[in-house]
């Protein structure tokens, strides 16, 4: 027993040394003593109130067991009275700190909590001591004993603590539970408020549900009733009867169809639309079917009945305007409202969906098929009355284009009782009534060979399509339907003009009596011309007169000084020539001209505003160059047979006519074509040469020919008024200089003597001053003076100037008789004398 007292006594005394503590730690313990000592236990947690007793202090070994046991049983006993309000600990119900200390019978009676109290503790009744071995025992047992009474006041003030540390373990514990109570209380509350919000939340969303299905059930009814109409529109296109399409409520009907396919269109994102998109575009089909039976049905049956009713004719006759006018169109547009109507349905959805193009063309093909049936043979009776001969085209074409032009504008007005669209395959119906004339009058176009009764044809032509009326109700493009009765016409008419123009312009040869000049010239003045000229015309002409006086003017300047009333001078007189409409082959106004400017005159009025514009220029261009020609030709026949004056005024009096003539006319008169220019390789070649030195070296001489050796192609524009006002200065310029030259040709036979005499007079004199010594004898006489010269003699100086006094005036009178007699007009006398003068 000693030997198990004896370590536990060393234990406790190197208690210290084995857990040493600190000098902060030990101040602490001794402020924690402090206020143990001072605390004194509270009165609901008194020794008296426990029901179980508190551990107690024993001597023996038992006593570390019995303490264990008793201490790990205490917080179960000391739970319950922190859980009443009145166990709580409150500064207020602290008993003051003198009668809160406990004192040391209140330790002594917790440390004997069992009622063994120390004072009264007895020794168990030991037996004799008899050996040294008892008296050892019994000494060892005294000493643990007296050791243990040295250490109950600290085993009575660890009870102390146990018991204040159980106390706060259960104050502790009460606080957990009570903020756990607290925190309960307050989950409570937040899942009270969170279901009340919850219920708030629900019945707003249940409201919002029961709005939306509302508005959904709103919105469903709405898009639900595209697809309820289908069983209504299927059953009344599907209804037995041919006048299903004129019930009232058949096109209302449509138009919700219209709407029912826009919409499930628009929605294929729905449960079987399109099997309801089919359904409803068969219904569509079905309607548009129903209206195209129902205007054939309708078309056919009139067809019928104006048959039965036509009278029967003998071979020749024809029925009379009001009989055709009656059968033919009276009960067509009798019909014509309420199909109209169904049809338009029928042209309005044809718009948007292809399909229905086929339905449309049948309508068409039906009802052109019915009229051409009853118009044909009444055409064709008609057309072969008027009897088309070889003698009389002018008045077939014209009888039959009035005709036509009536039939076909009554076609035009009935079609559109029927139909709103349509109008490219009413022209190709059009053009096929067109046709029955153009059969008959097509090959008498190809071989005719007349050029003014081929520019008569175009002319009735153009007449019939300009005197159209225009109306609101009637556009008729008749022009288009004869356009290539007019292209065939225009082309004959070319053909024609360009073999006019080989034949009779550039191969013309002409006789003696034609050049006879100026005896052809011989003729009364023509009469004066009306003024019943277009507008346009006269203005044309009086500014292309005032261009000829321009031209004219433009070459005297350089031989001596015009007036400044020059360019008004040539505007009247023989130059008044006719305008388009009197110009004719056969007229008398032609008296006197060459005829190859008469007939390329005739040939520019009657091409002219009969053909397209550029094909009228390049002939006009063709046609002028080639009669510029011809007059050059005629006027160096002039020269050679007659005299030089008479083929100089012969070309001016003509290039002047030609010139104001073809100012009436609103053309270019300009050919473009296409040309090969060489003159880049050319350079290249020439410059390679110059430089020979580059040849050797390939590189450098490939490399700069390559870059322009290439030829270019260019247009080349052919004017043909810039050739004639050309021609016409240069003739003007050579006609002034030959009669001033003739007039003072004594005068000039001087002067070029005495200029012979100056130039030689100035070589000598040159030579002597270069070799002095080359001079001798008669060389070194003095130079003959000019008056020394015969031809510089005084009395044959007066001999030049009496003959040239003598021949100025006649020479002068002479050509002012020539100018008359070949222009006619004192003013352009008057230009071309000034210079001469």
């Amino acid at each position: 027993m000693a030997t198990h007292a004896r370590p536990a006594q060393h234990r406790t005394l190197d208690w210290d040394a084995i857990a040493p503590l600190s000098e902060l730690q030990r101040q602490s313990v001794l402020e924690l003593k402090d206020a143990c000592s001072e605390l004194p236990l509270p009165a609901n947690l008194a020794i008296d109130n426990y029901s179980s007793p508190l551990p107690s202090i024993k001597s023996g070994n038992n006593s570390s067991s019995d303490h264990t046991n008793n201490t790990a049983a205490t917080p179960r006993h000391l739970g319950s009275p922190l859980l009443q309000p009145s166990g709580l600990l409150s500064p207020r119900s602290h008993p003051s700190r003198e009668q809160n200390i406990p004192s040391r019978s209140r330790l002594d009676s917790v440390a004997n909590i069992d009622g063994i109290s120390v004072e009264e503790y007895e020794p168990e009744q030991l037996e004799p001591i008899e050996t040294t071995q008892q008296f050892l025992d019994w000494f060892s047992g005294i000493e643990g004993k007296m050791e243990r009474d040295q250490e109950d006041v600290y085993r009575n003030y660890l009870t102390v603590v146990i018991l204040y540390k159980e106390a706060c373990n259960g104050f502790l514990h009460q606080i957990d539970e009570t903020a756990e109570c607290f925190k309960n209380l307050e989950g409570d509350y937040a899942f009270v408020e969170e279901k009340t919000r919850a219920l708030q939340l629900a019945c707003e969303k249940l409201l919002l549900e029961q709005t939306t299905l509302e508005t959904l059930a709103e919105q469903m009814s709405s898009k639900l009733w595209y697809f309820h109409q289908l069983e209504d529109v299927t059953r009344l296109f599907n209804a037995p009867g041919d006048d299903v399409c004129l019930r009232p409520e058949f096109t209302p009907m449509l138009g919700t169809l219209d709407q029912c396919l826009e919409y499930v269109q628009q929605n294929m994102k729905y449960k079987d639309s399109e099997l309801y998109q089919m359904r409803f575009r068969q219904c569509m089909t079905r309607g548009m079917t129903l209206i195209k039976m129902h205007l054939i049905t309708k078309l056919r049956a009139l067809s019928t009945e104006v048959a039965s009713r036509k009278p029967t004719l003998a071979k020749g006759e024809s029925l009379s305007s009001t009989v055709s006018t009656n059968l033919f169109y009276v009960k067509f547009r009798t019909i014509a409202p309420p199909l109209r109507t169904l049809v338009a349905e029928l042209e309005k959805r044809c718009v948007s969906h292809k399909e229905y193009n086929s339905l449309l063309s049948d309508c068409y093909n039906c009802y052109f098929a019915v009229r051409q049936q009853h118009l044909s043979p009444m055409i064709v009776s008609n057309i072969q009355a008027m009897g088309p001969s070889q003698q009389d085209k002018l008045k077939f074409a014209r009888n039959g284009l009035a005709y036509l032009t009536s039939v076909c504008m009554e076609e035009y007005s009935l079609f559109y009782n029927f139909f709103n669209t349509g109008e490219a395959e009413l022209y190709g119906y059009l053009d096929t009534i067109i046709g029955y004339l153009y059969d008959y009058l097509r090959p008498r176009i190809i071989h005719e060979n007349k050029i003014d009764i081929l520019s008569e044809l175009c002319v009735v032509m153009n007449t019939q399509q300009s005197d159209i009326p225009i109306d609101e109700n009637s556009r008729l493009a008749f022009g288009y339907l004869i356009r290539n009765m007019l292209q065939d016409t225009q082309h004959r008419l070319v053909y024609r003009a360009q073999a006019f123009i080989r034949s009779e312009i550039q191969n013309y040869k002409p006789t003696p009596n034609v050049l006879d000049y100026p005896a052809r010239l011989q003729v009364p003045p023509p009469l004066p011309l009306t003024a019943d000229a277009p507008s346009r015309s006269v203005s044309s002409q009086h500014l292309h007169r005032n261009s000829d006086a321009e031209s004219l003017a433009e070459s005297i300047p350089e031989i001596s000084s015009p007036t400044p009333s020059l360019a008004g001078s040539i505007t009247g007189g023989y130059f008044s020539s006719p305008t388009l409409q009197q110009l004719d082959e056969s007229s008398a106004m032609y008296q006197g001209w060459y005829p190859t400017l008469q007939k390329t005159l005739w040939l520019l009025t009657k091409i002219y505003t009969y053909v397209e514009q550029p094909i009228f220029d390049d002939l006009s261009q063709e046609a002028l160059s080639k009669c510029l020609v011809s007059l050059n030709q005629a006027s160096t026949t002039i020269k050679e047979s007659k005299d030089q004056v008479d083929g100089h005024l012969f070309l001016i009096k003509h290039l002047l006519i030609l010139k104001e003539q073809i100012a009436q006319f609103e053309g270019n008169f300009v050919h473009t074509t296409k040309e090969v220019d060489f003159t880049k390789m050319t350079d290249a070649i020439i410059t390679l040469f110059r430089d020979r030195s580059k040849m050797l070296n390939f590189g450098s001489w490939f490399g700069a020919v390559s870059q322009t050796i290439t030829p270019t192609l260019v247009d080349s524009h052919l004017d043909a008024r810039q050739e004639i006002d050309r021609d016409l200065k240069l003739i003007c310029e050579t006609f002034i200089l030959e009669m001033g030259k003739s007039a003072v040709h004594s005068l000039t036979n001087f002067m070029d003597k005495v200029a012979g005499f100056r130039i030689r007079a100035d070589v000598d004199a040159s030579q002597r001053e270069q070799d002095p010594s080359a001079y001798s004898g008669v060389m070194k006489r003095a130079p003959m003076l000019l008056k020394d010269k015969p031809f510089a003699r005084p009395e044959e100086l007066a001999r030049i100037m009496t003959d040239f006094k003598e021949t100025v005036p006649p020479r002068i009178q002479w050509t002012v008789r020539k100018l008359s007699m070949y222009l006619k007009d004192p003013n352009t006398e008057m230009v071309l004398m000034r210079p001469i003068q």
